[in-house]
């Protein structure tokens, strides 16, 4: 799975903005663009700032989710993302 459907399926299971029982599943795809054009490589808190930031400016202060509540995502795609490419760290836990 490349990193824009490993964005997709998260944003869309968290659908952040309850949008999705009235649209379709391709509303977040500009703001799915954004992250993964953005996609830091180190860490969750730095995904967890860009995932905040993209729906702050995509939504324009009207709602948006606090940073906190960016943290499950992000921890979500880092964790789909690099177990993926390290599979060895799966089992450290």
């Amino acid at each position: 799975m490349n990193h824009y459907q490993i964005v997709k399926e998260v944003i869309n299971e968290w659908d952040p903005m309850n949008l999705l029982r009235y649209t379709s599943e391709d509303e977040y795809d500009p703001e799915i663009r954004l992250i993964v054009s953005a996609l830091p490589t180190a860490s969750v808190e730095k995904l967890a700032l860009v995932i905040h930031q993209v729906l702050e400016k995509m939504f324009s202060r009207s709602g948006e989710p606090s940073i906190n509540n960016c943290y499950p995502s992000a921890l979500n795609i880092w964790n789909k993302i690099y177990n993926n490419k390290f599979p060895n760290l799966k089992n450290l836990n």
